[in-house]
This record gives structure tokens, sequence and C-alpha cells, in this order.
């Protein structure tokens, strides 16, 4: 992301509040996204992290209903996988990263250069550094754990060149939403992203739109975890449930032979993450492709069971909701 000069610092920096005098003023998430997180932000990423997490553990403290249905998530999943989860703790963590996961990467706007270090534990980053010194693009595979629009939010900021195949994020930092839209020679993100209603050749279209950036030496950002119908999907049984996947992932890396790296932002207590960069992993045409895409499902179901607290949407989503096991009991929870 080119670094902003700091009339346009200013300009971000200020709150825009008409959206009181019209009919958004009605609706929780303007209160939120245009109330609430850009008044914190002003403390920082951390304070404004930090002070997310105590509002959401006391929202859900004093909204019992609220909080026997992230329990009965929390109950529902550890059934379905064998968890070995301790249900209070994991309710919990759950709770007091709510709002944090819905503030997605917007805390982080006109973050100072040299605040990143503190706000970010990054690890693997060599991995992708080694891969784009060798003038070859990647495939960064990410999911919806944890702070994942913060990781792409970093990944930009330190000039790694990407651009994502997923449906536009909603309610994202004034940073990244103009990013979005920013002219690029080579593609413009505003094109490139997915949508559910894409005809064959809008399809085909963004399928080719992939393979010339990667072959250009970019990187191109998808999730593995998207529910999805139709062709470039995969099947596979996910938190006890068989759920279709998008995985053009494969596809794309078969094809091109370039190195698909995982990318994992936690959300960690007190404003902080932590980003990794896991190991390249090549894709064999000749091999069958539920190899590759077992292997990263696994991997993701791995990283939601050690980090359930980070695990907000695939718990609490009703697409990844698994099948009912046993009834859930109705105590309050503390």
């Amino acid at each position: 992301m080119p670094e902003s000069k700091p009339d346009e610092l200013r300009r971000m920096d200020r709150t825009d509040f008409s959206w009181i005098a019209s009919s958004k003023i009605l609706r929780w998430k303007s209160w939120f996204y245009q109330g609430l997180v850009p008044k914190l932000s002003e403390r920082g990423p951390l304070e404004a992290g930090a002070e997310l997490e105590r509002i959401s553990h006391w929202i859900n403290k004093y909204w019992p209903m609220r909080l026997r249905e992230i329990r009965k998530a929390v109950r529902r999943n550890r059934v379905a996988c064998d968890a070995p989860w301790d249900e209070h703790d994991v309710t919990h963590g759950l709770a007091t990263q709510m709002l944090r996961y819905l503030a997605r990467d917007c805390v982080l706007d006109c973050i100072p250069p040299h605040d990143w270090s503190e706000v970010f534990t990054v690890s693997g980053f060599d991995h992708l550094e080694d891969a784009m010194g060798q003038g070859q693009g990647a495939i960064l595979l990410g999911s919806h754990l944890g702070g994942h629009l913060a990781g792409v939010h970093w990944m930009i900021d330190h000039g790694v060149p990407l651009r994502m195949l997923v449906q536009r994020p909603r309610n994202v930092s004034r940073r990244l939403n103009s990013w979005f839209d920013e002219d690029h020679p080579t593609c413009t993100q505003r094109e490139i992203f997915l949508k559910r209603d894409m005809n064959p050749s809008e399809a085909a279209r963004r399928m080719t739109d992939a393979r010339r950036l990667i072959r250009s030496g970019q990187c191109v950002y998808i999730n593995c975890d998207i529910p999805w119908s139709g062709p470039n999907t995969d099947t596979y049984r996910f938190l006890g449930k068989p759920v279709r996947l998008q995985s053009i992932w494969i596809d794309l890396a078969g094809i091109l032979g370039c190195p698909v790296i995982s990318v994992m932002c936690r959300q960690k207590l007190g404003g902080r993450f932590e980003l990794k960069f896991g190991e390249p992993m090549v894709i064999n045409p000749r091999e069958p492709r539920e190899i590759a895409f077992n292997e990263a499902i696994r991997n993701l179901e791995k990283s939601i069971l050690s980090y359930p607290h980070d695990a907000i949407a695939h718990l609490t989503w009703p697409h990844f909701r698994p099948h009912r096991g046993p009834s859930v009991t109705s105590e309050p929870v503390d």
C-alpha cells in the first residue's frame, strides 16, 4: 500500500457523523462501524483492541441469552469434533473476542509505521520472501480464522504484491477499502472480486486474471473455507459436517506450478495479532486433487481445535454448523 501523505492521514482521521442524520441511525452496524470503532481507533490499535475485548466480555456477560447461544455452539462443535475443550473457557474466550472479530482491520487505520512491530508478531515471512525473490508468484491460502483481514492489511502495508480472489469484504478499514478501488496496471482489485451470481464468462475472466497475476510474480490470496457450489469445489467433512468448499486454488497451483503458502492471523489478548506464514506446498497435478484439499482443511481444523477462541466464524456461523449432537442443557453461563 503506498505511503499516505500527512494531509491524507488527517482526512482519514476525521470521523464521519453524517449517518446520524439518516436511517442508518437505526442500525447497530452504523453505531459500531461508524461510531464506536473509529473513536476507539484514535487511541491506537492496542488500546482499541483491548477495549473491544472488555466491551465484548461485558455485553455477553449481561446478555445471558446470547452467552447461552455461544455455549450451545461450543457444545455442538465439541461433541461433533470430539474436541478436548473446556466449554466454559472456550465460551468466554469467544465472547471476549467477538467484537474484535467484527471490527476486522478497522483499528489499523493510520497506524504509525513504528507501531507495527508492537501490534504484530510475524513468523515464516521468509518463506514468502524466498518465493518472491525468485520472481515467482504464489497463492496465499487464508481462512476466516482470527484476524484474517488484519493479516491482509499487514501484507499490503508491507509491500506484498497481492490481489484477493474472494468476495468483497464489507465494513473494513478506510485504507483497505481505498486499496480495493485503486487502479492497477495488471489487475484492479475491484475487478477480480468473486460474486455468487457470476456467469461463466465472468468466472473465466477471473481465472484468467489470477493466472496472469501469478505469472507476473504477484500473489493471489484465497480463503480455503468458502462454502460454494458449482465447479472448482470439493466436499470435505469439516467440523463434523460435509461442506462443499471452493477449491479454485488447487487448479491454479496445479496449472502454474506455483507454491501455496498458508497464512494464519490469530487475535491475541490485549489487541495484538500473531501472523504466521506456512512452509510452501507444491501441488502435483498428477496426484488426486483431494490430497491437497484434505491437507489444507485438516490443517485448518487442527488450528480451530488448538485455538477455538479465534474460530468465531467456524463455531457460530450457520453454514459451518455441525449436525446436532446430544441435547444441550439450558442452564445459565457465568
